[in-house]
């Protein structure tokens, strides 16, 4: 059984809203106000641990006013550095545009964390029930390519082949409970196993055909015999002719 994310109401005007809202849907006020330091999703103030990785919440990372724009709403995006790149965040529709050296850097720290304490598998969503809506890159503006993120994990990630990915709100941190759940290794086995049984129903296919082109194959020798006979039979016809 699924349990449901819980709800807030706005202390602005006392709407209902959801966990992970950025903006009350209503009046618009902020909701999620605090920022997780691990997986960068927005808490609401009085939370403690974090909706989306689970992890006691704690310092803040510091963004800054970045040059990017979001995709989806055209707000400029607030840049974080952490690590070896930058992860950009829009605090409108909650979406977060990761260069490829820092998610690499996430995913790693992911599944070092899940090979240690591993979690509850939980079932992902099926992407077929999504929109399809393709994005363009912050950085180049060039359309970005769609992907179901580990081939299993539900999460639809847009990705741009140069700069890195964008995770629609709360992607983000289902990509990296993903990791963390071995959902990479496991997406790698059956890759593996894939690989394997398409190459040995390649061998299996190609067996018949090599054994009948070895029956029937003849061989530079072979070849040159037969000439000889012939030549010699021709002689003999010629003879009995006279």
């Amino acid at each position: 059984m699924t349990a449901e994310a819980p709800t807030y109401h706005c202390t602005g005007c006392g709407a209902p809203v959801a966990e992970a809202s950025r903006r009350c849907g209503y009046c618009a006020a902020p909701v999620a106000s605090v920022r997780c330091g691990h997986c960068f999703q927005m808490n609401v103030a009085e939370a403690v641990h974090c909706s989306g990785c689970g992890r006691r919440l704690g310092l803040e990372p510091v963004g800054k006013a970045g040059a990017l724009e979001c995709p989806r709403c055209d707000q400029k995006l607030e840049a974080f550095s952490a690590g070896n790149g930058k992860l950009y965040d829009c605090n409108n529709c909650g979406g977060q545009f990761v260069e490829h050296a820092l998610l690499q850097q996430l995913l790693e720290q992911k599944e070092l964390y899940g090979g240690a304490l591993p979690r509850r598998i939980v079932k992902p969503q099926n992407p077929l029930s999504e929109r399809v809506v393709y994005v363009k890159c912050p950085s180049c503006s060039e359309h970005m390519n769609r992907k179901n993120f580990g081939e299993s994990s539900g999460v639809i990630v847009d990705i741009c082949s140069q700069h890195g990915s964008w995770f629609d709100s709360g992607e983000l941190p289902r990509v990296l409970a993903f990791v963390e759940q071995g959902g990479l290794e496991r997406a790698r086995k059956l890759r593996a196993e894939a690989d394997r049984r398409r190459e040995r129903e390649r061998r299996e296919a190609a067996a018949p055909v090599l054994a009948a082109s070895e029956r029937n194959t003849l061989g530079v020798d072979d070849v040159s015999v037969l000439e000889d006979v012939a030549d010699i039979a021709l002689s003999l016809l010629e003879l009995v002719r006279k």
